[in-house]
């Protein structure tokens, strides 16, 4: 995100995509953990979790992606910024999938906090205790690791972990650390961090709402930080 928010360097707007960055390179490396010794995985080609679905977003989020898209995808953010209404940008569900594509994610790298942590974060039970239930797309991987030092196909406390994990189950702390060795990130601290960083943004709101309404706001601001161009003298005196 460096690349991207550099342009608003010296803003309170740059601190905040910063501020985003740090947290979703956080979640990456957390989940990344968890990846590596849940055997559950997303099917390839899958994104049937994001049919029909619109995230709402909070302003940091949608600032966050508009300024990937105003980086990365500039005539595609200008087509959405100029955008008469929410029906224009696109048709139910979210505006930047694309069933067509084996990726369907048309901005991954930009992409809101939800899409960030659903599949591979869990939440509180009541005990307190970190509890996860796996995507009902999702099914075992064999070819994932495990809790003894991610080696694959190694059985733990003697129990086969890729027999043992069933979707649709939901898997609390304690099982979870016996077939895993560890948990996944939780989403709520996530979801505070992400808060904290603008506590006055109490208001999520529709994708298709949010996106626009942020990249106009870089755009405004771009027009204020950045220098006029020069005045130029003409190159050949005016005639009298």
């Amino acid at each position: 995100m460096i690349k991207e928010a550099e342009k608003f360097a010296g803003t309170v707007i740059y601190n905040l995509l910063m501020a985003v960055d740090s947290l979703y390179n956080d979640i990456d490396a957390d989940q990344k953990i968890w990846k590596a010794k849940s055997p559950m995985q997303c099917p390839d080609g899958c994104g049937s979790c994001c049919v029909h679905f619109e995230p709402e977003v909070y302003e940091a989020e949608a600032l966050y992606l508009a300024a990937w898209m105003m980086e990365n995808q500039t005539e595609r953010a200008d087509r959405i910024a100029e955008a008469d209404s929410d029906a224009s940008i696109g048709g139910d569900g979210c505006v930047l999938f694309d069933p067509e594509s084996p990726y369907h994610c048309t901005v991954y790298d930009g992409r809101c906090l939800i899409c960030r942590l659903f599949g591979f974060s869990g939440d509180h039970g009541k005990d307190g205790c970190i509890r996860w239930k796996p995507c009902r797309y999702m099914a075992p991987s064999a070819v994932a690791g495990n809790a003894a030092n991610g080696i694959t196909g190694t059985p733990i406390n003697g129990t086969d972990m890729v027999q043992d994990v069933q979707t649709g189950h939901q898997y609390g702390q304690e099982e979870m650390m016996r077939l895993f060795g560890t948990v996944p990130p939780y989403m709520g601290a996530a979801s505070s961090s992400l808060l904290a960083l603008n506590p006055d943004d109490t208001h999520p709101r529709p994708l298709r709402i949010a996106l626009p309404a942020a990249i106009k706001k870089l755009k405004m601001l771009l027009r204020f930080i950045t220098p006029p161009e020069p005045d130029c003298p003409s190159p050949c005196p005016l005639s009298a």
